[in-house]
């Protein structure tokens, strides 16, 4: 049976596009903002009677528009529509992870956006479901919390952190992914996104630079065919705690940008951040469970080639 896709979408809309806009921390910019950054390449979305020049503006038409080519590819591949889902929409109303919303999905995809000054996380009830969902052995739950950036209290390391990764768009502090967070404690699995490290490029163009990937640990052959991810300027290392060093495989590894400014990951020694984790079944648990960037399942940030045959391995996964 062709496998159903679904991506949710943990964050709170209301509160993400009713953060203070004299405040620079921990918000989104406003389509407004995003325009005049990179001017003029967002020109088409100038009309304010067309396009919402706020928050709301910035998360329709550039951060949910770059999930449609993602939704397609899955579309073609299957022959099912690929829901899009807020936890909390515009009008309020919420939608938890249930059984009755899981029972008709088999590639749940959490979208981890959601800001950690929202507070975004699971309630008992849907850990229970999410533990349910994961009895089955035709499951697949990917977890994927964005950057965690700033989450030092000082200006001088955010000041360091914010030359490295050098987007402008994105604030001095940048906390995200925490609904992803608390999904994975809850499963006994405390990966951490952490920083918002600059990817390498190719040295021949201004594609992504290769992957390293160990395809000796990858059983479904998830990667295989697989070079790159994505220019995403930000992207996090997802730290794995040593107690689970035999339950969690490390399926590739993103160079770091060798020509970006200092950043502390790198100045002890590290080239490489991990990029794709892979927790495999367990005598408690059918399903298979990965943890990769939010940005994957985007055609904003180039490699877009190379991230269709990774869906489309996702597609065609077997239990």
């Amino acid at each position: 049976m062709p496998r159903r896709f679904a991506l949710y979408f943990s964050w709170s809309r209301p509160q993400e596009i009713g953060a203070e806009l004299g405040k620079l921390e921990n918000r989104y910019p406003t389509l407004f903002e995003f325009r005049r950054t990179i001017w003029p390449g967002y020109e088409w979305a100038a009309h304010p009677g067309q396009y919402k020049q706020g928050i709301s503006g910035f998360l329709d038409h550039v951060v949910l528009f770059d999930f449609k080519h993602f939704s397609d590819v899955i579309s073609e591949v299957t022959g099912n529509p690929v829901p899009l889902i807020q936890r909390q929409g515009d009008n309020g109303t919420i939608q938890l992870l249930n059984e009755n919303f899981l029972k008709d999905i088999d590639t749940l995809i959490v979208v981890s956006l959601d800001h950690f000054a929202t507070e975004q996380k699971p309630t008992v009830a849907e850990v229970e479901a999410i533990k349910s969902f994961l009895e089955r052995e035709d499951a697949c739950l990917l977890i994927c919390p964005q950057h965690d950036v700033g989450s030092e209290d000082d200006q001088t390391s955010r000041e360091v952190e914010f030359l490295h990764h050098g987007d402008r768009l994105v604030p001095a502090q940048q906390r995200i992914g925490g609904f992803a967070r608390a999904i994975l404690a809850e499963l006994g699995f405390p990966i951490e996104n952490q920083f918002g490290l600059n990817p390498a490029k190719s040295s021949k163009d201004s594609s992504p630079a290769p992957l390293l990937v160990f395809p000796e640990l990858d059983d479904f052959k998830i990667l295989q065919g697989v070079t790159t991810f994505n220019l995403h300027a930000h992207l996090p290392h997802y730290s794995v705690p040593d107690f689970l060093k035999e339950s969690v495989r490390l399926l590739a590894k993103q160079p770091i940008n060798p020509a970006a400014s200092s950043h502390p990951f790198v100045e002890v020694g590290n080239h490489y951040f991990n990029a794709l984790l892979w927790i495999p079944p367990s005598a408690s648990r059918a399903a298979n469970i990965f943890v990769c960037d939010a940005t994957l399942w985007s055609s904003a940030f180039g490699g877009v080639q190379s991230l269709e045959v990774f869906w489309r391995n996702l597609a065609h996964l077997q239990s």
